[in-house]
């Protein structure tokens, strides 16, 4: 699995070049509205905020294309002919997924640490700044999550996008097996997607108001343990369908 890792890594070289001047153009626009004050800086978040969504989209994107173009396309459906089976193949994808919003999160939280130092320095002894505003609203937070609890969030945001993205990799699987003779197979497979993934978020809400956990860490808990149940069958079943032959 190593070495299918290596070879998605690589060929995510250029893209990553280009995420990172993208995230560089945005960093000098938030850094010269910070330093410009005033109503810039409605625009300073406006732009941490719109990094920070237009990221997540970016890695979800990335995440489905990084396995619809290797079915779909001539260059990549060349590595299911490969002795990699598809177990291999399919987890090699969900942990470079994992490790690129793992990398981005790491870039994006530390940049906002930045930010936020540069705003502290500037405008914390002006009291009359809207970011002094901003300041004491974040200063007067009664309760952070505990290490424990912020363990447990982690835990659960990554369970839940491998839930994510194995139902989006399962509706590309079945548009490539069992509706690849099918005319608008792609559509049915979209409809799938959304109707599973619609059942999927019922059901854990039932789960989460049968037991009327009222605590970050129950509700984590049962976040973690239902989201990672649903992704071993999704795993499995996008991997057996995968094995038993994809019209390519």
């Amino acid at each position: 699995m190593f070495k299918l890792m290596k070879y998605e890594s690589l060929r995510k070289i250029k893209l990553l070049l280009i995420s990172l001047v993208i995230i560089g153009l945005f960093e000098i626009g938030i850094l010269f509205t910070i330093y410009k004050g005033g109503y810039s800086l409605g625009l300073t978040a406006f732009l941490i905020w719109f990094l920070g969504v237009g990221g997540l989209i970016f890695a979800l994107v990335d995440s489905i294309t990084m396995y619809s173009h290797d079915l779909h396309r001539k260059p990549g459906y060349m590595l299911f002919l490969t002795p990699n089976n598809s177990y291999k193949i399919i987890g090699s994808k969900l942990l470079i997924s994992l490790i690129e919003v793992a990398v981005g999160a790491v870039i994006y939280v530390s940049l906002n640490m930045l930010n936020y130092s540069i705003i502290y320095r500037l405008y914390f002894n002006d009291p009359d700044s809207p970011a002094r505003k901003i300041l004491d609203f974040i200063t007067n937070i009664e309760h952070f999550p505990s290490p424990s609890e912020a363990l447990m969030i982690l835990l659960s945001l990554i369970v839940t996008w491998f839930t994510l993205i194995l139902t989006i990799y399962l509706s590309i699987t079945i548009s490539k097996t069992l509706l690849s003779n099918v005319k608008f197979g792609g559509l049915f497979s979209f409809i799938f997607f959304i109707i599973l993934y619609v059942i999927i978020i019922f059901i854990h809400s039932k789960l989460v108001g049968s037991i009327n956990g009222d605590s970050i860490m129950v509700n984590n808990i049962i976040n973690i343990s239902y989201s990672t149940f649903v992704s071993i069958l999704l795993y499995i079943g996008s991997s057996t369908l995968l094995s038993k032959g994809v019209d390519l």
